[in-house]
């Protein structure tokens, strides 16, 4: 208890400074301009919304609070404070395990609002067979953006450079496209969602609720990661992430045809 309650100001502190990052206020304002842009040409009607609330969830979402969490994540060594912290009662585990949770509890509960609103237009209009989605697949959304924000904590710890975060993107988005794109299945993109199709390309496989499974576990691998990142911690690192790994990988694997 001791140590929770300890950890809890350092995890506020997290998710303040994840709140007031500017890059994370691009995301309502992307998403306002976007929808402002856009035609309509059915009518800004409860299919149009839904849509919406999906899109700013599953894909501005990750995008901006991948670099938000980055910056968040790598503030003390640009601000040259690593050697201040270093010296402080609280170990560089503890602050990393606030970090993470910090930044995942506050996306994830954005996610969990975001589905909610998604499912009260549901219950109250007709939405279009094309773009509703079922429980198992709303259930995903949160980790989407928590693992974004997630894997932005585990490219400031593991590339701890300027450009670290953009080549982090930039294999993700690789990977998706070109490694992924190989199985006939479709693409399968490692934070997305089973009720999505890319590119006109087939469904990517998955039963909704192993995929929110699957998803769940990428992220402990990213916190784990990130926590046990120091070689005097790789011992950990090993024994913790590897079962860790191993789960999700099976996770995973049970989706494949």
């Amino acid at each position: 208890m001791t140590a929770v309650s300890h950890r809890a100001p350092l995890v506020g502190r997290e998710s303040r400074r994840l709140v007031r990052q500017p890059v994370t206020w691009l995301i309502p304002v992307v998403v306002a301009a976007t929808s402002a842009a856009d035609g309509a040409s059915d009518g800004r009607n409860a299919s149009y919304w839904y849509s919406t609330i999906f899109i700013a969830i599953a894909f501005f979402g990750p995008l901006f609070v991948l670099f938000a969490a980055n910056l968040v994540a790598g503030g003390a060594r640009r601000s040259r404070a690593e050697e201040m912290l270093s010296v402080t009662p609280t170990t560089d585990t503890r602050r990393t395990w606030a970090m993470c949770l910090g930044i995942a509890l506050p996306l994830a509960a954005a996610g969990v609002i975001g589905v909610a609103a998604m499912a009260l237009i549901d219950s109250l209009n007709t939405i279009s067979p094309d773009d509703q989605m079922t429980a198992g697949e709303l259930a995903q959304l949160p980790f989407v953006l928590a693992g974004a924000g997630l894997l932005g904590v585990l490219a400031a710890r593991w590339l701890p450079f300027t450009g670290g975060v953009l080549i982090t993107f930039a294999a993700a988005t690789m990977g998706a496209l070109v490694v992924f794109g190989r199985f006939d299945s479709g693409i399968w993109w490692m934070w997305w969602t089973t009720g999505t199709t890319f590119e006109n390309r087939a469904p990517v496989p998955g039963e909704p609720w192993l995929h929110a499974a699957y998803l769940a576990g990428l992220c402990a691998c990213a916190v784990v990661a990130a926590v046990y990142r120091d070689r005097a911690q790789w011992t950990r690192l090993a024994v913790v992430g590897l079962p860790v790994l191993a789960t999700t990988l099976v996770l995973g694997w049970l989706q494949l045809p």
